[in-house]
């Protein structure tokens, strides 16, 4: 699993740029800037912005994505139960959520743990 998380980060810093600058972003907003005040802050302005995104044109995503699936092809099963598994939890978690913030309110999600497992199987199977 190790390997799988390795190659996903190398992926990932491919968009270093885009992702520091949005990171910047999120900064100034809950420094208080507003929204609609940010593409005014010099670091954060349109032509930054273009600049930053010219530097990811789609071919290069999408090579970049082909490579990241021919190394991980090898472990899509460990891949699909990591992800089973944190699926459920998420679940579990807005389960817990929903019983603490609106005890008593009937409200509960339209799938169970077993649908999840269920779903999970089904797509593994049809590929």
């Amino acid at each position: 699993m190790s390997f799988l998380l390795l190659t996903a980060q190398a992926f990932l810093r491919n968009f270093v740029m885009l992702q520091l600058f949005f990171e910047g972003v999120q900064a100034k907003v809950a420094q208080g800037v507003k929204e609609s005040e940010i593409s005014y802050q010099m670091a954060y302005s349109k032509p930054e912005l273009r600049k930053v995104i010219r530097e990811y044109p789609a071919r290069e995503v999408k090579k970049g994505l082909d490579m990241f699936y021919d190394n991980i092809y090898g472990y899509l099963q460990v891949v699909w139960r990591a992800m089973q598994e944190e699926f459920i939890q998420q679940y579990k978690y807005i389960e817990e959520l929903i019983q603490r913030c609106y005890p008593g309110s009937m409200i509960v999600l339209d799938f169970s743990i077993q649908n999840i497992l269920e779903f999970f199987s089904e797509i593994a199977r049809s590929h």
